[in-house]
């Protein structure tokens, strides 16, 4: 992971990451020190772990193909998970704050911070697992269920996202991706 904190030092100061339309459309997931689902395992199966990003509509997905072909193996994968988010930018307010807690907003959160320029809060709306393309189960997520996605580095191939639990960086887990060639099956 040192090689990928150098790469995050070589994102410009500046730049909104966040913000970019770089950001758009699918990528891989080639590292993680996620746990299952993110880091392409199923159980005891392992596939590709993607996130497709649209931007116009305000939503992205994760997904995961085990047994699959084409481009990027999500085509015709014998097993998928989806799960579907929507997001937003993120305001710097902890997700497991307390209304009571002055500790709830990040300590650098002041009016010359502007968060949502490398940040997102993700709220998770579902997750459906299929098999041979046919659904055959789906969790919809109690409102509220959200993570944070802090957007280190982003050039045309290559991203580098910092995701977590509450927007607290002892919690985050890193993701380095590049550009996928596929919008995705699901």
């Amino acid at each position: 992971t040192s090689q990928l904190s150098h790469l995050e030092s070589l994102c410009p100061p500046k730049f909104e990451p966040a913000r970019s339309p770089l950001m758009d459309g699918p990528w891989i997931v080639l590292y993680t020190d996620a746990p299952p689902p993110s880091n392409g395992q199923l159980g005891p199966l392992k596939g590709v772990a993607k996130q497709v990003i649209d931007l116009k509509k305000g939503t992205y997905k994760n997904e995961l193909y085990v047994g699959g072909s084409g481009v990027d193996q999500d085509q015709n994968a014998w097993v998928s998970a989806v799960l579907e988010a929507t997001w937003k930018e993120w305001d710097g307010v902890y997700l497991d704050a307390n209304d009571d807690d002055s500790s709830n907003i990040d300590s650098d959160n002041d009016s010359t911070i502007d968060h949502g320029a490398t940040t997102w809060r993700v709220d998770f709306v579902s997750l459906t697992l299929s098999i041979f393309q046919v659904p055959i189960f789906t969790q919809t997520f109690q409102e509220g269920t959200a993570r944070t996605w802090k957007m280190t580095y982003l050039d045309d191939d290559t991203r580098i996202v910092r995701a977590g639990k509450t927007g607290r960086g002892e919690d985050d887990w890193i993701f380095f991706m590049r550009r996928g060639g596929s919008g995705g099956a699901g």
